[in-house]
């Protein structure tokens, strides 16, 4: 999956940028397995994050050649992805997502386009399997659902993913409903995989749809936190389905905090919480029990 995405995006980006990637790899015999993120800045060094670090590159874009890419990326018809662009990101399939900032078009206080991008982010999946073996381990001895969380970056979706494809396959696989909404999290499964992937719909809808018309035995989206996403999964519960989810936090107590997600909690939608730092050049993961 990882290598497939990374031939296709280098074959899309301009070939000054792919030269300096290749470049900067050929120095670290870990780079291709470590690389998050390529950043695109419009007058401004462009720059990588490798193993949770960033690195300039040689190389700067002007204004005119970004606008150029993203509309390369678009197929041609930037218009025809706006609605994408409006939630501030693209899906080029495979698991890459590029976030796209620059000027908002509002209209009655609502983003309805975006001009002048002054910034493209490519970010990488990474399939690294074993990575949700101990929240694997935990979900199946304590049972309800599981949040995971850490700072943007650190690695939530690559464990959720991981982590459903465990459920997912051997002698005790469930029926796994995936809410993929930005295109990153329902890829890279083999054929055994017991999934079924909701691309594209927004998580609120996502969730509300998987439970009525898929019967899962569990349901997992990334990246929760708003109101009318609490109101989808309290939904989940009350038809018994345990969720696996990601959210963006530092701590526990700061996350339980937030009105997307307190309700969840003092509803018990979340039986068991794994925790993502920054260990090193490595990722850490703890886990506890939400009371």
């Amino acid at each position: 999956m990882r290598a497939a995405a990374l031939s296709r995006l280098f074959s899309l980006l301009p070939p000054a940028v792919t030269a300096a990637v290749r470049r900067y790899g050929a120095c670290r015999t870990d780079f291709f397995d470590t690389l998050a993120e390529i950043r695109l800045r419009a007058d401004r060094a462009a720059s990588l994050t490798v193993g949770g670090k960033n690195h300039p590159l040689p190389v700067t874009l002007t204004a005119a050649e970004l606008s150029a890419l993203l509309v390369t990326l678009c197929r041609g018809s930037v218009y025809a992805y706006r609605e994408e662009l409006c939630e501030g990101y693209l899906d080029l399939g495979g698991g890459v997502r590029v976030g796209a900032c620059g000027r908002a078009v509002l209209t009655g206080g609502r983003v309805t386009g975006v001009s002048d991008v002054t910034s493209l982010v490519f970010r990488i999946p990474s399939a690294m399997e074993g990575v949700g073996e101990e929240a694997y381990r935990l979900f199946c001895r304590e049972g309800g659902g599981m949040l995971i969380y850490s700072p943007p970056g650190v690695g939530k979706t690559t464990l959720l993913r991981d982590l459903c494809r465990l459920l997912s396959t051997g002698r005790e696989a469930r029926r796994v409903a995936i809410v993929d909404t930005r295109g990153e999290l329902g890829v890279g499964y083999g054929r055994g995989a017991l999934v079924d992937i909701l691309v594209g719909y927004p998580k609120a809808v996502g969730i509300e749809l998987a439970v009525r018309t898929l019967s899962p035995e569990v349901v997992a989206v990334d990246e929760i936190g708003s109101r009318r996403e609490a109101e989808a999964i309290l939904g989940v519960a009350a038809a018994g389905v345990p969720l696996v989810a990601t959210a963006h936090a530092a701590t526990l107590s700061e996350l339980t905090r937030r009105g997307g997600i307190a309700p969840l909690c003092r509803a018990g939608v979340f039986r068991t919480a794994v925790r993502l730092f920054r260990h090193g050049e490595g990722v850490g993961v703890s886990s506890e029990i939400i009371t």
